[in-house]
């Protein structure tokens, strides 16, 4: 039961070597803060629990781009490979909605002017515990996304790199201003079988 809470023993090498160049850089010792950081983020057993897999299957990809719909599964399912529970928190947003979170403080962008509004972002959280997490642990979801999306080429932003506004659960498409009117994931065609 113990090993099924820990993330795999082939992303855990990754992950020491990454604490291995950490330490090189800043000329220090081993501190092993992204190997605590990601037995932090492992939870097998949310991965199980019917609340969590409600939220993760219920999500609306309707009016989001295609390619952001096939970055957020598969980072999706290369977090579970590692038993970290993820679940997209929002893919589109109207108006109100960006407005209010303008207004929060929550967003930098008015309406109009935010990747959520035309489906060209996600923002990507911990299925427990939401934006609660470590810069180190933020860094561990950051790499796991963008090796995601250098595999499947998908030229994609993440937040957390950003120095302005610190944003790591977002994800949004490179060019989205240029690429805003592309087409988006439509509604499910209903098939007549009676004709």
């Amino acid at each position: 039961m113990q090993h099924e809470m820990r993330p795999p023993n082939k992303f855990m090498r990754w992950v020491k070597f990454l604490d291995r160049v950490q330490a090189w850089i800043k000329g220090e010792p081993v501190h092993k803060d992204y190997t605590a950081a990601a037995y932090a983020l492992a939870d097998a057993t949310a991965l199980k629990r019917n609340d969590v897999i409600k939220r993760q299957t219920e999500v609306m990809y309707e009016g989001v781009h295609p390619e952001v719909v096939q970055f957020y599964k598969a980072m999706f399912a290369a977090c579970k490979a590692r038993n970290i529970p993820v679940e997209a928190f929002e893919m589109l947003r109207n108006e109100a909605r960006q407005d209010a979170l303008y207004a929060e403080g929550r967003s930098k962008a008015k309406a109009g002017n935010s990747p959520h509004q035309y489906g060209m972002a996600v923002d990507v959280v911990h299925a427990t515990r939401y934006w609660q997490l470590s810069k180190k642990e933020w860094d561990i979801l950051g790499s796991i996304g963008k090796e995601v999306a250098r595999r499947r080429n998908i030229k994609i932003e993440w937040g957390g790199d950003w120095e302005k506004f610190w944003d790591p659960a977002h994800w949004q498409l490179q060019n989205w201003r240029i690429r805003k009117d592309e087409p988006k994931v439509g509604r499910p065609q209903l098939v007549d079988y009676f004709d």
